[in-house]
C-alpha cells in the first residue's frame, strides 16, 4: 500500500510542523469530524477524550480535523478539554487528501471519518460514515486497534 503524504500541518497557534514529527513512532488515528457546531462530532471528540490514556497505551497519538477556522478549532479544543491537537485544515487539504468531501446544507465540510496510520505512514484501517451521525465510538476505536 502507498504512504500517506507527509502533510505540513497548522496548528491553532499558527505554528507548523510535518504530520510524521507529530506522530513521533507512533500510529496515528486521525480523525475528521464536520465542524464545531456539530453535536455527534463534539460528542465522538469527548467520548474520544475519556479513552485517550488507552488509545495512547496502544501506541496511537491522536489528531482531529475540520476545515472550521483555527478559532472555532481552537474553542472547541478548550471547551471540550481535548488533550490531542485539532486542526483547521481551511483549505481542505486532508479533507480532499482523504476523499471525504461532502456537503451539508450550503457548506461543504468533511464526512465524519477514521484514518488509523502506521509510523511508516501506511493506512492500516479505515472507516467513513455513509451519513452524519455514522461514526466509530471509543470503544469500537481500541476495538479496532487491538485487532490490528
Amino acid at each position: 500500500m502507498k504512504a500517506i503524504k507527509n502533510f505540513i500541518l497548522e496548528n491553532n497557534n499558527g505554528e507548523k510542523f510535518k504530520l510524521t514529527d507529530f506522530q513521533k513512532n507512533k500510529n496515528l488515528l486521525l480523525i475528521f469530524f464536520r465542524g464545531a457546531w456539530c453535536q455527534h462530532c463534539k460528542k465522538q471528540l469527548a467520548d474520544v477524550q475519556r479513552y485517550l490514556k488507552k488509545i495512547q497505551t496502544a501506541s496511537f497519538c491522536v489528531m482531529a480535523v475540520s476545515n472550521d477556522d483555527k478559532l472555532k478549532s481552537s474553542l472547541l479544543k478548550s471547551f471540550l478539554k481535548l488533550n490531542f491537537p485539532v486542526i483547521a485544515d481551511e483549505k481542505m487539504e486532508l479533507i480532499k487528501y482523504f476523499n471525504i468531501k461532502t456537503k451539508y446544507k450550503n457548506k461543504i465540510v468533511a464526512k465524519p471519518s477514521i484514518f488509523m496510520i502506521d509510523k511508516r505512514q501506511k493506512l492500516l484501517y479505515s472507516y467513513v460514515g455513509k451519513k452524519y451521525d455514522d461514526r466509530l465510538s471509543a470503544k469500537n476505536i481500541i476495538k479496532t486497534i487491538n485487532e490490528l
